[in-house]
């Protein structure tokens, strides 16, 4: 397994598209591909904090992806960075891509000079409690139940 920077490899902006696309289109934020490989495009800028980083065989095959967003809640200005998109190609799942790449954002955000990483999750707190994220508060997020967690970082 390979991971990499979505903007080090551009032939996957499509595949990244098409998983976000696949696995999250009954959700507003994810019904039109063409939105999201824009939100893509502009989130991995060479001048951009935030990113999408991506897991790959070594044939280059999509196993998994997770990004740095900026304010994907945008009702507090003090949650500035997300980090959000995580998902892992159902053939690749259970193998502990999605801990390895969050690992990895978290060291990429506290290069950036990110203080706090936020996320929002129906059923991964377990998961993001391991690596140290706090709940902040339950809310509804296109009609599903979610933890909004942060990771203080610097």
């Amino acid at each position: 397994m390979h991971i990499n920077l979505l903007a080090q490899q551009p032939q996957l902006f499509d595949a990244v598209t098409q998983m976000l696309h696949r696995e999250w289109s009954d959700f507003p934020n994810w019904r039109d591909a063409a939105v999201i490989q824009q939100r893509l495009q502009a989130r991995n800028q060479a001048e951009a904090k935030t990113l999408t980083l991506v897991a790959t065989t070594s044939d280059g095959e999509l196993m998994a992806t997770a990004s740095i967003i900026h304010y994907e809640l945008g009702d507090s200005v003090d949650r500035e960075f997300w980090l959000g998109e995580v998902i892992t190609a159902a053939e690749h799942r259970g193998k502990g891509l999605a801990s390895t790449l969050v690992t990895r954002l978290i060291t990429e955000a506290r290069l950036r000079g990110i203080a706090a990483l936020w996320l929002y999750t129906p059923d991964q707190q377990a998961l993001y409690r391991r690596f140290g994220w706090q709940d902040v508060e339950q809310r509804v997020m296109a009609d599903e139940e979610v933890t909004v967690m942060v990771l203080k970082i610097v």
